[in-house]
């Protein structure tokens, strides 16, 4: 299996575990790193994550995949919330984030930037709109290099 098969196959796993505990999927990621291979579930929930809900998720999911058995390697499992300065990486997650201070990391300038720094007014599923100190500016998710949350 490669990585995105991993981490649809769990995210798929996790919906109705998450929905059970009244928790959100943020993101699932699959990573290989020199000998060690890594499951990380991000969850979230309004009010944030306590560490007894990663606790619980880990344990729910740990069972399951347990049961499943389609990973066929060793590797850790970590569950987490995403953090105050998150990484934004689907559109879900830009959505989410409308009226949230952001930094944009861009793969190749845009309007003469590389980097930008506002707020999201808008985002759908072909990219979003950000509002930075002169001007609007609407940014496909195919130039996003890297994108976070800003802590304010």
């Amino acid at each position: 299996m490669n990585r995105l098969e991993i981490e649809e196959r769990v995210e798929k796993l996790l919906e109705p575990i998450l929905r059970e505990l009244g928790l959100q999927l943020y993101d699932v990621e699959w990573l290989s790193s020199g000998r060690h291979n890594y499951l990380r579930i991000f969850i979230d929930k309004p009010g944030g994550v306590t560490i007894r809900d990663c606790e619980r998720v880990s344990q729910e999911i740990g069972d399951i995949l347990d049961v499943e058995d389609f990973i066929h390697v060793s590797y850790y499992l970590e569950v987490s919330s995403p953090g105050l300065t998150r990484e934004l990486k689907k559109p879900r997650h830009y959505v989410k984030s409308i009226g949230e201070l952001v930094k944009v990391i861009l793969k190749e300038p845009l309007s003469g930037r590389t980097e930008l720094e506002g707020i999201i007014k808008d985002a759908d599923e072909d990219g979003f709109l950000i509002s930075l100190e002169e001007v609007d500016e609407w940014v496909p998710y195919e130039l996003v290099a890297r994108a976070k949350l800003l802590f304010r």
